[in-house]
C-alpha cells in the first residue's frame, strides 16, 4: 500500500551542531569545530534521506523545541504536526546512517494498516518512530519511556502494546553514540561514499580505519552553513 502523501508527515528531531557536541563525542582529540561540522553533515545526510522520499517533511531543532525534558520536547513536535492536520507521523533523528529512504516510506506504507511503527536500533532504542494520530492521542505522554538508556524499544512496546510481528517490520540498524560507533560505521561504510570522503578529508584517515586513537588532524577546517543551505525549517 502506497503512503497517501497528504495525511502523513515526516520530522527529523534533533539537536543543533553546538548543542549536539555537548552530548556526544564522536571525535576524540579533535576540535570542535571539527565536532560540529560532523554532525551538521549528519543532519544534512538525514534532511536528504527524507527529502527523497517525496513526503512531506519538517524539521525541529533544539532552537524551536519546547519543554523542560527530552519526553515534552519530542512529544510537543508531534503534537505540533498533528495540529496541523496530518493523520500520520514519522520522526528520525541524525545519528543514523544506515536508514535510508524506502526504509521510511515501508514505515509509511505500514502506517496505513497499523498504528506504531518502530525502527530498532541495536543499543535498545529506536531510530525511527511512526504514530498515528489517534495512538499519540491514546498515550498521553511520554513522560513513561526511559529516554536515552538501552530501554527505550521495550518501554515503547509496553506503552503501545507493540506485538512481535510488529517490532520487526523495520530492521535493526546502528547508530551513533560515540566514537566507537562512528568508527564502527566507517568501517562498515554504513555512510553513503561522499559522506566518507568527507570524514576522511575531515579526520585524515589512513586506509585501514582500525582505531580512531590513531587518526591525526593535520588542517583546519572552518565550520560554515553550507549544510543547512535550502529550504527553510517548516517546523
Amino acid at each position: 500500500m502506497q503512503p497517501d502523501n497528504q495525511n502523513i508527515a515526516l520530522l527529523l528531531f534533533t539537536r543543533t551542531p553546538d548543542e549536539e557536541v555537548r552530548y556526544k563525542n564522536l571525535l576524540p582529540q579533535s576540535s570542535v569545530a571539527k565536532q560540529k561540522a560532523v554532525v551538521a553533515k549528519l543532519i544534512q545526510e538525514s534532511r536528504q534521506v527524507l527529502d527523497k522520499t517525496g513526503l512531506p517533511y519538517f524539521i525541529c531543532t533544539s532552537a524551536e523545541q519546547v519543554g523542560a525534558t527530552f519526553a515534552e520536547r519530542f512529544y510537543g513536535a508531534f503534537a505540533g504536526l498533528f495540529a496541523k492536520g496530518f493523520q500520520h507521523v514519522i520522526a528520525i533523528g541524525n545519528d543514523c546512517p544506515q536508514l535510508k529512504p524506502n526504509d521510511i516510506l515501508k514505515a509509511a506504507a505500514c502506517l496505513q494498516r497499523q498504528e506504531v511503527v518502530v525502527g530498532p536500533d541495536n543499543s535498545g532504542g529506536v531510530y525511527l518512530l511512526g504514530l498515528s494520530n489517534s495512538a499519540f492521542t491514546s498515550c498521553g505522554s511520554f513522560a513513561g519511556i526511559r529516554w536515552s538508556t538501552n530501554q527505550v524499544l521495550s518501554d515503547l512496546a509496553v506503552l503501545f502494546r507493540l506485538t512481535d510481528a510488529a517490532l520487526r517490520v523495520l530492521p535493526k540498524y546502528c547508530d551513533l553514540n560515540n566514537h566507537r560507533d562512528l568508527h564502527r560505521a566507517l568501517s562498515c561504510k554504513f555512510f553513503r561514499a561522499p559522506v566518507i570522503l568527507f570524514l576522511k578529508y575531515l579526520l585524515n584517515l589512513l586506509v585501514s580505519y582500525k582505531s580512531l586513537s590513531q587518526v591525526y588532524i593535520i588542517s583546519a577546517f572552518h565550520h560554515s552553513s553550507l549544510f543547512f543551505r535550502g529550504p527553510p525549517s517548516r517546523f
